[in-house]
């Protein structure tokens, strides 16, 4: 297939089933990153197995099954990470450092040993031998053969169409905390697209240049959106902390 759509894809898939692998040696480890880079690998893979459906189908048993397990186990990991954000913030504020880490400290070493123990479950296992096959021989539709320029900006263009409806979706919602969740949405969505991009980025040329300058923008996006949605949790901590 040469350098075609498929070829590219599934490069991707196994590039991301390796860091997936990396990640989950570093959170066992203890490694201050490993929570985060592991649900960083799960959210690309599901972007890759989710956001090309012209080349792998939405309704192939494999795809549909590992998907909604790297869902659950990215659910898994988001209180540990989200602890890890909260607790780095307020260690800039002396006047609930102290406390922060006598209340969330203790909840944060739980949610790692709940993570780790994971690992050694045989759902997990199965989870990434299913992984690796599917990398190694992704069920690629007859599309996937054309050159990587006619089927994978596709992909990508599906997932800005995504942003721009939960954009004009959060415009009408006022603000507080349902405008904060339909920002969130937003901040997802362009996560979501950032990672689509990076997929189309692969190799060199003009379309690979400006899916490598989308993805930059959508990271910008996401970054925004995400420090205002750390600030809005870390807000309800602080009233915990401070009450």
């Amino acid at each position: 297939m040469g350098r075609s759509s498929g070829t590219l894809l599934a490069s991707y898939l196994r590039g991301q089933v390796a860091a997936l692998g990396a990640a989950e040696a570093a959170l066992a480890a203890g490694e201050p990153d490993g929570v985060h880079d592991a649900r960083v690998a799960t959210r690309r893979l599901r972007v890759a197995l989710g956001e090309f459906p012209r080349l792998l189908p939405l309704d192939d048993a494999a795809v549909t099954s590992a998907r909604e397990r790297l869902r659950a186990w990215g659910q898994d990991l988001a209180p540990a990470r989200d602890l890890e954000v909260q607790l780095t913030a307020l260690d800039a504020m002396p006047d609930v450092r102290d406390r922060a880490h006598a209340v969330l400290g203790p909840r944060l070493d739980a949610a790692r040993r709940i993570a780790i123990a994971q690992l050694a479950k045989p759902d997990h296992l199965r989870l990434r031998a299913d992984l690796e096959a599917l990398a190694a021989t992704p069920p690629l539709t007859a599309k996937a053969g054309r050159r990587r320029h006619e089927e994978l900006p596709r992909g990508l263009r599906r997932a800005e169409r995504r942003v721009l409806r939960r954009e004009r979706a959060a415009l009408t919602v006022p603000p507080g905390p349902s405008g904060d969740e339909a920002q969130h949405d937003v901040r997802k969505a362009a996560r979501r697209a950032r990672y689509a991009a990076e997929v189309v980025a692969q190799g060199t040329g003009r379309r690979a240049r400006e899916a490598a300058e989308v993805g930059e923008r959508y990271r910008a996006m996401q970054d925004v959106l995400g420090a205002a949605h750390d600030e809005a949790v870390l807000r309800r901590t602080l009233i915990e902390l401070r009450g």
